[in-house]
């Protein structure tokens, strides 16, 4: 079943807002590790991770860190559920670099931007926003 909507608490949305802050004008990045509850993911953890791009319109996540975080989460019977990222000079829309990432990562993804925090995902070839609750 393909989840529909992210469970994420404030204190991670917080986290979110406060790497956008912190990292500006350079995007950063992290996952959102957690379980799928039938059509819900349930986010346990947002974690950051570096920014291997470091660059102020794209992101990639440090390849050593992303495998620690979802090598444990594993162990502790949970998943990487989603992948987020800021956008510090734009809105929280994916840009076309971010609906590829998307299609080669069909996670949830959470983009911090502007004008709010929005998460979305690809669903059969077409973009889909995802209703946080």
């Amino acid at each position: 079943m393909t989840t529909s909507k992210i469970s994420i608490a404030q204190e991670h949305l917080s986290l979110i807002l406060e790497e956008l802050e912190s990292n500006r004008p350079f995007e950063a990045c992290g996952v959102l590790v957690g379980i799928n509850e039938g059509s819900v993911a349930a986010v346990k953890r947002a974690v950051p991770v570096s920014n291997s791009r470091r660059t102020q319109y794209s992101f990639e996540l440090d390849p050593t860190e992303f495998y620690r975080i979802w090598d444990h989460a594993e162990k502790e019977g949970m998943d990487v559920v989603g992948i987020y990222h800021t956008h510090p000079a734009n809105a929280a829309r994916p840009s076309e670099w971010d609906k590829k990432s998307m299609r080669n990562f069909p996670l949830i993804w959470i983009i911090a931007g502007i004008d709010g925090v929005f998460a979305y995902r690809f669903v059969k070839e077409r973009l889909s926003t995802v209703h946080m609750v």
